[in-house]
């Protein structure tokens, strides 16, 4: 039985065999860039259980392939890109997934984004084989270039939920994952950090030398960044026109990373289908279930430790997008004043936890909840700011009357392309105002 398993696993890992060269880089290597929540293991491994997380590489050779596994038996999909391709979703499987073969001889760029939410498990990032590299020039850490995400995403599957919306959206989602121009890349930031003066000591005046001036080190620009937290609409939920509902979702194309792209940060998305800020979906007395301010420092969604430190990334913003699970149940909804202090606590946790990011409290896109949610909301937010946190601010994406159509709805609570776009932008209206983003 163990030679079996010891076999299969010599089969999965050296599917590469018909190239006379294949290098093996693992992914703490840094070669290998990351963006969001990923844990570096002694192993050279990384691992990720949050959504639409990113890594990105650069590498010479003829193909390209990717070790990794699953704590779960669930489906997980990703998207892939090499170069200036095509964005193609494809179902992770456990241990060799082969990205791509028989290419041109030379340099190339390979970005993945993990598209499932957190809740389909934890992602082992195992390493890459680079097919035509050297193990010499594996060993190298090449300057890079920031991979481009691109154009286009190949999608198939059975339609279930609500066909007449789904068809609707098939063509709009072409459309619009036609038009999307990413802007982000994967590496991860590098901040410059503040250098203490050095003090020279003469011991007279004859030891001292003429100091001739350095040029100024060039650094790198800070990177815009942004958190976003959230349920399923923040998770991309229903976004992919057909399929089951994990089929269906996608972390890359939800409104919080189309907003990064369209103002040029990285991100990370730290949302769970279901969850909310102090009443879960259809959750009942006595509501003793995890809500956001408990789930927030988790590295991966289905375990408590690894924490997430908030000396390992500084967002400049955070999206708070909680409201739908809260007031979706009319008879088991929380009060407004109950929800208003329970919603103050969360913003305080996050402020705890981000000291210094500006804070977006955003409604739910559904017209009904929102409403809901306003008065507690913008009542948290609104005592907050009479505190001196002029940080945080009261996102009501329906002030002005309904935000989305009823077509930018796949059921009125979860949005599609169309829907996600219609709030990037709203949002990046804010982001403009606020933090001077164009």
């Amino acid at each position: 039985m163990i030679f079996r398993i010891v076999l299969a696993l010599l089969v999965a890992g050296l599917v590469f065999c018909e190239s006379a060269l294949a290098s093996f880089v693992l992914a703490n290597n840094p070669r290998i860039k990351t963006m969001g929540r990923w844990i570096s293991a002694d192993n050279g491994s990384k691992y990720a259980g949050r959504g639409a997380v990113q890594v990105s590489a650069e590498f010479e050779g003829t193909g390209v392939q990717v070790q990794m596994y699953s704590d779960s038996q669930n489906d997980v999909w990703w998207l892939k890109k090499l170069d200036d391709g095509q964005m193609v979703r494809f179902k992770a499987q456990m241990g060799t997934n082969v990205l791509y073969q028989n290419l041109p001889q030379g340099k190339h760029r390979l970005l993945m984004i993990r598209d499932t939410e957190g809740l389909r498990g934890v992602t082992i990032l195992r390493g890459f084989y680079f097919v035509g590299e050297s193990e010499a020039a594996a060993a190298v850490t090449p300057v890079s270039n920031p991979p481009v995400a691109g154009q286009g995403a190949a999608v198939s599957g059975n339609a279930t939920g609500n066909r007449d919306a789904a068809a609707n959206s098939r063509a709009d989602f072409n459309k619009h994952i036609a038009a999307d121009k990413d802007t982000g890349n994967a590496e991860e930031k590098q901040k410059p950090k503040k250098r203490r003066k050095r003090r020279i000591k003469m011991e007279s005046k004859e030891e001292a030398k003429p100091v001739t001036p350095q040029p100024p080190v060039q650094r790198k620009p800070h990177r815009r960044y942004i958190e976003i937290f959230g349920d399923s609409v923040a998770a991309g939920a229903f976004i992919y026109p057909e399929g089951d509902y994990f089929r269906r979702e996608s972390g890359y194309f939800a409104f919080g990373p189309l907003l990064a792209r369209m103002v040029n940060a990285d991100w990370s998305c730290v949302a769970n289908s279901g969850e909310g800020a102090v009443r879960n979906n259809e959750e009942k007395p006595p509501y003793s279930a995890k809500h956001a301010e408990e789930q927030i420092e988790r590295a991966f969604y289905t375990q408590k430790e690894p924490r997430w430190s908030n000396q390992m990334d500084d967002p400049d913003l955070v999206i708070l997008a909680y409201g739908e699970n809260d007031f979706n149940d009319p008879v088991n909804r929380p009060s407004d004043d109950y929800f208003k202090n329970q919603y103050k606590k969360l913003i305080l946790r996050v402020r705890q936890f981000r000291p210094d990011a500006v804070i977006f409290c955003m409604t739910p896109a559904n017209a009904v909840t929102s409403q809901r949610s306003v008065p507690g909301m913008g009542g948290a937010v609104a005592e907050l700011r009479a505190a001196g946190d002029s940080k945080v601010f009261f996102i009501d994406l329906n002030a002005h009357g309904p935000l989305l159509n009823r077509s930018d709805f796949l059921d009125g609570v979860h949005p599609l392309v169309s829907g996600h776009v219609k709030i990037a932008l709203h949002l990046k209206g804010h982001a403009r105002a606020v933090l001077g983003w164009n």
